[in-house]
């Protein structure tokens, strides 16, 4: 049979010379380059040096053990496919090795076909993760280049139409009638419409490159939810909504950048009075144990449907309700998502619709 010349070699690490020169045999009689060794030390060795396509690891050997061997190869060698070959009275250690990273295991005594068919099986699951990993490249390269273009391409134009408005209103004056203001009235919210979303897309790739939070501080977190209720006090006041606080004083302080933080409060605080009818409450509660600070975020609105609750962080997802009338660009709560996690914190999300829903802030003290 032909060689497999453009495959890298296939790795037997095993103490038993039958179970190495069995598999050098079939996998090389299968067109395969195959390299052995008896030992965990110097399997780690031509593992670095050949960075092979696959490597069988017997789980029982002197010295170094084969559990040893696959927790160093499974963080030096990614790209390299680990089975562990194993006796029936080990399965539960071969089950405990797959959580470390291990594809897949060949138990004792094992047949050529067997053999033949695990090494298979590990080279197409090797081939997937190269092409998935291929892909994802591809799609940060596309999202990367598609954000160049958002900044460059579209963000000019948005200025000149706005800029031509504002100069159509001064030239024309007074002879335009009330049917044209409102028009021109209508192409402002549209198109400060889409700067908000242009911005908003361009904050989340600040975020993913790192460049959004560039600096955290020691926080007094009660200061921080100070500021942005203050600013949000007037929004629930003009929608007849009672806004209720319970923040200790004594709340522990936290990491983290203050500005960010501000944005995400006011945003969840903001889609609460979207979806609150007039009369209904808000409230801001915080608590804290001996490792983490929590901000809940409450409302009495109309709440979010079970099965769209794993669909709210996601870009551009909305929740339209019966006659909902507020728009928004879908990509407040990814925003909120991605800072949380970059403070090394979490958002989560309860709701009962008809009865309102709670967004709690989790942050490590």
């Amino acid at each position: 049979m032909t060689e497999k010349t453009d495959l890298p070699p296939i790795l037997v690490i095993d103490d038993e010379e039958s179970i190495r020169d069995g598999c050098r045999q079939v996998l090389e009689k299968s067109g395969y380059t195959v390299i052995a060794t008896d030992n965990g030390n110097d399997g780690l060795t031509l593992a670095r040096e050949r960075s092979p396509a696959i490597a069988f690891v017997d789980l029982k050997m002197p010295g170094m053990s084969g559990m040893e061997v696959v927790d160093i190869l499974s963080k030096d060698r990614p790209d390299t496919i680990l089975i562990v070959i194993t006796g029936y009275a080990s399965i539960v250690s071969a089950v405990e090795a797959m959580h470390k990273g291990v594809y897949d295991y060949l138990p004792k005594p094992f047949t050529p076909d067997q053999l033949r068919v695990t090494a298979q099986r590990g080279l197409e699951h090797r081939a997937l993760k190269i092409e998935t990993r291929r892909l994802r490249r591809e799609k940060k390269e596309m999202e990367k280049n598609f954000i160049t273009f958002v900044s460059h391409e579209m963000r000019s134009p948005l200025v000149t139409i706005q800029q031509y408005m504002e100069s159509l209103k001064v030239v024309a004056g007074v002879c335009l009638s009330d049917d044209a203001r409102d028009i021109i009235k209508r192409c402002d919210r549209r198109v400060k419409n889409l700067e908000n979303l242009i911005e908003h897309w361009l904050d989340l790739s600040r975020i993913d490159e790192g460049t959004l939070i560039r600096q955290k501080t020691s926080l007094n977190l009660v200061e921080t939810l100070e500021k942005s209720i203050e600013e949000m006090e007037p929004l629930c006041t003009k929608r007849g909504l009672t806004l209720q606080i319970d923040i200790p004083p004594e709340l522990p302080g936290i990491i983290g950048d203050e500005e960010s933080l501000i944005r995400v409060f006011i945003n969840v605080i903001g889609n609460a009075t979207k979806y609150t009818p007039k009369g209904g409450t808000l409230s801001v509660r915080a608590r804290s144990d001996d490792h983490y600070v929590v901000v809940d975020i409450s409302d009495t609105g109309m709440g979010i449907p079970a099965d769209k609750l794993l669909l709210i962080f996601e870009p551009f997802y909305r929740i339209r309700g019966q006659g909902e009338k507020h728009r928004g660009s879908g990509l407040g709560l990814s925003f909120c998502k991605k800072i949380m996690q970059a403070h090394n914190g979490r958002i989560a999300v309860s709701s009962e619709e008809g009865t309102g829903t709670t967004f709690s802030l989790t942050f490590p003290r």
